[in-house]
């Protein structure tokens, strides 16, 4: 689930990145080439530990088969919001309750 997350996050960093309508393409090369300094700048942003993130040759590749990747829709960061508390509070809470039955 934390790595979900965490592919999410890198996207909409990535999208954020794209804001302008001219040289996308190019610019998204470059954002490709510099990867790891990419997810270094997405981890700090957005507090991610840098252990949660994918294999960086297998998201490089990946990235280079998306045409656009500001056509991704916007993170959803209330949604994101309601995910952890998910995981984090709820899904503990039931699991106590299941050991207490």
């Amino acid at each position: 689930v934390e790595q979900e997350r965490v592919h999410a996050y890198i996207i909409h960093y990535l999208r954020k990145q794209l804001v302008y309508k001219w040289n996308k393409k190019e610019k998204q090369k470059k954002l490709i080439g510099k990867l790891q300094q990419e997810f270094t700048m997405c981890a700090r942003r957005y507090e991610l530990p840098l252990g949660d993130f994918p294999s960086l040759p297998e998201f490089r590749q990946a990235l280079t088969e998306i045409k656009d990747l500001s056509e991704f829709q916007k993170l959803d960061k209330k949604m994101v919001k309601e995910m952890d508390k998910v995981f984090s509070v709820e899904i503990p809470e039931l699991l106590e309750r299941a050991r207490n039955e």
